[in-house]
């Protein structure tokens, strides 16, 4: 359905089970994987993947004829990634602190970038929920919601502060979409045997906060592009 035919509700129920698909397929491993048992430890191997699988590996350049630049990167960022979750500092101080380090590890251009998207993926995965996920597709619907896109992907603190006022926005809508979710886990790719973990997982706070995202990535696909699925 094109998004330009549909209704709030509508695209918000679809990004909620859309969510819930993605949390069973990809987000749940990284979750459990990237910090083992709690560790403090982040796993490069899975933030490797993680960076592959969320689009962000492209800001980190691989030197032509060196197989270890890869793994040596993912190495230095899983580093960086640490000493950020054990930073006692507010989340837009780690956002902004981790995004400038990262952006030094391999650069794709001469002059290192502020690796923004990924900071904010990284301390996501590793645990920090109160951090939001830019997306380049979310700050287009924010910039849509608010008339003008501004400075929103290059400023962490001003996004936060943006998606915040459209997530309280849109928080009744969302709530509905959450009070239907788990009569439609049938629906779902979801095994039986993993709904009880689900119902449980769909109470978070943080879930809320991921199906917004999904409804805000939807959208910031384009004004007429089809309910997008991510899995």
């Amino acid at each position: 359905m094109p998004k330009s035919h549909a209704s709030t509700p509508w695209l918000m129920k679809h990004s909620a089970l859309s969510y819930a698909n993605q949390w069973f397929m990809t987000d749940r491993k990284f979750m459990k994987e990237l910090r083992k048992n709690g560790s403090q430890e982040i796993d490069a191997r899975v933030l490797g993947t993680l960076a592959a699988k969320y689009m962000v590996a492209r800001g980190f350049k691989t030197e032509r004829g060196d197989p270890l630049s890869s793994s040596q990167r993912w190495g230095t960022a899983a580093v960086h990634l640490t000493a950020a979750v054990q930073s006692p500092e507010q989340a837009e101080v780690k956002v902004d602190t981790l995004a400038i380090e990262l952006g030094k590890i391999a650069p794709v251009k001469r002059v290192p970038s502020k690796l923004l998207s990924a900071a904010t993926k990284f301390l996501w995965f590793a645990g920090e929920h109160d951090v939001r996920i830019l997306d380049k597709r979310a700050v287009d619907a924010l910039g849509r919601f608010r008339g003008a896109r501004g400075t929103l992907g290059a400023n962490y603190k001003q996004y936060a502060t943006v998606w915040k006022e459209q997530f309280d926005a849109h928080e009744k809508v969302l709530e509905e979409a959450l009070f239907d979710l788990p009569r439609q886990l049938v629906w779902t790719c979801i095994p039986s045997d993993v709904h009880a973990e689900a119902k449980a997982v769909f109470k978070e706070l943080w879930f809320a906060d991921r199906i917004f995202d999904k409804y805000l990535w939807t959208l910031g696909v384009g004004v007429d592009g089809g309910a997008t699925s991510f899995v």
